[in-house]
């Protein structure tokens, strides 16, 4: 299967598919149990990979970890009728009306066609993780993409012809080899900045902007298919009761140009 190309893709979409490519090394989900808020964000970065500089999960030193531990919360989701607890974390990330990807990411070796104008795509990211220790990636680990109000899910492997819209989409990762991708369902997000900044650095691809502590009102229901069976063969169930957690909202008020490396502008095989 051949995923969307990150040319056409947002930050967090490519992060997305960071993820379903480069995450290894998971063993059997055993919840968060005792494991530290710190110890939890530290397992994430490694099962973030070789995507952690496009969200801004990063080193402990780097204001993320001491911007968002403290408050870092737990939510109970249900995974096939099994209720599960696991860490939560949301992501906003806001651009100027009128943003254009194509006038943001530059690719060498793809002549630019300024004729083309794609929207950054989704704003919202919804992490959640389910960790036994800092040193291992993740056991489960759900990234859920979406916009303000109620995102609507469906199966993606390219991008529909004729439009320049993002789609929304999410991915559900447990153990090594087992990957699904949300087929059907929705997820209703409200989300609200507090007074409390941050000091995790802006993206490369930001030359001004603010960063706040934000409160991430979360309820849905998803439908995941596998992806590592025959489509339509394997699906997966997955509840989120409304609940509220905490999370970073980053306003970019300007952009700047970014050369994406050649290791993203691939397509996942």
């Amino acid at each position: 299967m051949a995923f969307i190309k990150v040319r056409s893709l947002s930050r967090v979409t490519a992060a997305c598919a960071g993820l379903v490519i480069f995450m290894s090394g998971c063993g059997d989900s055993t919840g968060p149990g005792k494991l530290d808020a710190l110890s939890a964000l530290r397992s994430l970065e490694l099962g973030m990979g070789v995507v952690a500089g496009d969200l801004p999960i990063g080193t402990p030193e780097d204001g993320f970890f001491s911007a968002i531990g403290p408050l870092l919360n737990q939510v109970d989701v249900t995974i096939d009728g099994k209720s599960q607890t696991m860490f939560a974390l949301g992501l906003r990330e806001s651009f100027p009306p009128g943003t254009c990807m194509e006038s943001i990411f530059i690719f060498p070796s793809i002549p630019p066609d300024n004729a083309i104008c794609t929207p950054m795509g989704p704003e919202i990211a919804v992490i959640l993780w389910q960790s036994h220790s800092a040193f291992a990636p993740p056991d489960r680990l759900m990234l859920i993409t979406g916009d303000a109000g109620t995102s609507n899910f469906g199966f993606v492997s390219t991008l529909p012809a004729g439009t320049d819209e993002i789609p929304v989409f999410a991915f559900y990762i447990e153990g090594q080899d087992n990957l699904w991708i949300a087929q059907s369902g929705t997820l209703t997000s409200r989300v609200a900045a507090t007074s409390a900044s941050c000091a995790v650095p802006l993206p490369p691809y930001a030359k001004a902007g603010s960063c706040s502590l934000a409160s991430f009102d979360e309820e849905g229901a998803i439908t995941f298919e596998s992806l590592s069976d025959t489509p339509g063969t394997a699906l997966l169930n997955v509840t989120i009761p409304r609940q509220t957690f905490h999370g970073l909202w980053q306003v970019i008020t300007e952009t700047q140009q970014v050369t994406v490396p050649l290791s993203q502008r691939t397509s996942a095989p």
